[in-house]
């Protein structure tokens, strides 16, 4: 089994991701990695996860080379950030009365998003959506819990992880 592993530096809001004994630098949460406590707490949970699914947007960029599920951004994707709903933290393919996040923005945050199994199985309620690792932005110097790197560097990593490949935030 493969691990990447997110591993804190000396700022709050970022960090590095090691995988093969290289280290690319990422940003984290603005409050750092923690226990996360509640939706839009704008913490990078602690804990092992699964990599899920690839999303990305092939308007943008070739599909990435990656052994994970794999799926193209549509306009009409969304994802569940209500946590009144049966639908909190899923895939919702039309948009719907609830809190939900845009996966088809305009900016390029998310390009490709790589789904992560945070509070995932069961989903508890309140407990945070949407942790995601994502590309990041020039100007932008945190996340609001996720997990944003260059997209060179997560092209990359999707070329070198599998469905086994576990996520370790310490």
């Amino acid at each position: 089994m493969k691990f990447i592993r997110l591993l804190k530096n000396n700022s709050k809001d970022s960090s590095y991701l090691l995988l093969d004994k290289k280290k690319v630098n990422c940003k984290i949460g603005a409050n750092g990695i923690g226990i996360k406590a509640r939706e839009g707490d704008f913490v990078t949970p602690k804990g092992i996860f699964s990599l899920e699914k690839v999303f990305f947007r092939a308007d943008r960029m070739k599909r990435p080379k990656t052994s994970l599920k794999i799926k193209k951004i549509q306009k009409f994707y969304f994802w569940c950030s209500d946590p009144k709903t049966v639908n909190y933290n899923k895939l919702l393919v039309k948009k719907k009365n609830y809190k939900c996040e845009n996966l088809y923005r305009n900016d390029s945050l998310y390009d490709i998003v790589l789904q992560t199994s945070f509070n995932s199985n069961p989903v508890r309620k309140h407990k945070g959506s949407a942790i995601f690792i994502h590309c990041s932005e020039k100007g932008r110097n945190f996340t609001e819990g996720c997990i944003a790197l260059e997209k060179k560097d997560l092209v990359s990593l999707l070329s070198k992880i599998n469905k086994s490949t576990r996520l370790i935030i310490d």
